[in-house]
């Protein structure tokens, strides 16, 4: 016998292959039932499932039969729903936006028994966990999954059709977490290995690849990189070292970006006045920029000359000057935020 809540299951899963047999967008799988796919496999393996309902396998071998041209994807991760109420609680917590939640139902799932649903539960807790930004929290899921003893990612093809975008978002992740090599390797191998991927994941990956041949170390780019890597961190409580050390890279690239256009505005003075003898020649000690209480070793040569932080500031160009600071409005956590924009705010009030 099975429960109520079970046959309303039947009953919509009845309907569900109905209206996928009956169309004609196959999205994933477009063989016939003799292909060896997830799918196939899904119904091959009911009959070893001793718990199985009886009812609902007869229903889902007899939709199967019916299903050629249907999107195989769809109709496994509906057939699953019969066998774990739990696992069906969690995929209508993801189509209802509730990402938290969904993540954290499939992942009382990741250990189930039966592979198909341990694998989905997997990859849905994953695709939730990005939902959200849990980038960090994702990045180490998709790692326990492809690293899993009985195949890895091999394990996510074969029991779901799952892992083109658990490859893609592999290197996605990996992005997050500012491992850019790591993060292209991985985005290589996924437009390799499936080349008939969803279009929508392949252009985002051919992007990104893009972007990161043309990335320029220790420009605003990557100023905006490390505040979104921040931003992400701190809003999931971790403050640690690696956070740390990312906000004073922000605050060192900054630093050394206002600096180099003094340096540029003196070369050009010295440049424009040279001709009359007006300003000294390039070979004078250019003055050190340095955030607010820090000094100069004693007897530096810079120690005497060192330029007053509104002047560095103003030094720099005005489109320069509102990219940082339009960075900082829209990427830097408020908290943080608030203090980075007020220093360099007040540098261009300082005389």
């Amino acid at each position: 016998m099975i429960s109520d809540m079970q046959s309303s299951s039947l009953r919509m899963f009845g309907t569900t292959c109905w209206i996928v047999a009956c169309s004609i967008a196959a999205i994933i799988w477009t063989g016939t039932a003799t292909a060896q796919t997830p799918a196939d496999r899904f119904v091959e393996s009911l009959g070893s499932d001793a718990t199985a309902p009886a009812e609902a396998v007869a229903l889902i071998r007899e939709s199967w039969t019916k299903c050629q041209d249907c999107d195989g994807d769809e109709f496994l991760t509906q057939g699953l729903t019969l066998f774990s109420l739990t696992f069906r609680d969690g995929l209508d917590a993801y189509h209802a936006d509730r990402y938290e939640v969904c993540a954290s139902t499939m992942g009382t799932l990741r250990q189930h028994p039966n592979p198909f649903i341990a694998v989905h539960a997997a990859a849905y807790e994953i695709k939730a966990l990005v939902a959200i930004e849990g980038l960090k929290e994702a990045l180490e899921r998709i790692e326990l999954l492809l690293d899993d003893a009985s195949g890895g990612i091999g394990r996510v093809g074969t029991f779901s059709y799952q892992a083109p975008e658990i490859a893609f978002l592999h290197g996605y992740c990996l992005l997050a977490d500012l491992q850019y090599i790591d993060a292209a390797h991985a985005l290589g191998r996924f437009l390799n290995t499936y080349p008939e991927g969803s279009q929508r994941l392949t252009i985002a990956a051919q992007q990104i690849l893009a972007e990161l041949e043309n990335r320029r170390p220790g420009r605003i780019g990557e100023v905006v990189d490390l505040m979104k890597f921040a931003s992400r961190r701190l809003s999931h409580a971790d403050s640690g070292d690696t956070v740390q050390q990312r906000q004073q890279r922000v605050v060192d690239i900054l630093d050394s970006l206002i600096e180099e256009a003094q340096e540029q505005e003196n070369a050009s003075c010295n440049g424009g006045n040279s001709q009359s003898g007006g300003r000294p020649d390039s070979s004078t000690p250019m003055p050190d920029s340095r955030l607010p209480g820090s000094r100069a070793p004693e007897g530096s040569p810079r120690e005497a000359r060192r330029a007053n932080p509104g002047e560095v500031w103003g030094a720099m160009p005005p489109a320069e000057r509102e990219r940082i600071l339009q960075a900082l409005r829209e990427n830097f956590p408020s908290r943080y935020r608030q203090l980075v924009e007020q220093y360099y705010e007040q540098l261009a009030k300082e005389p």
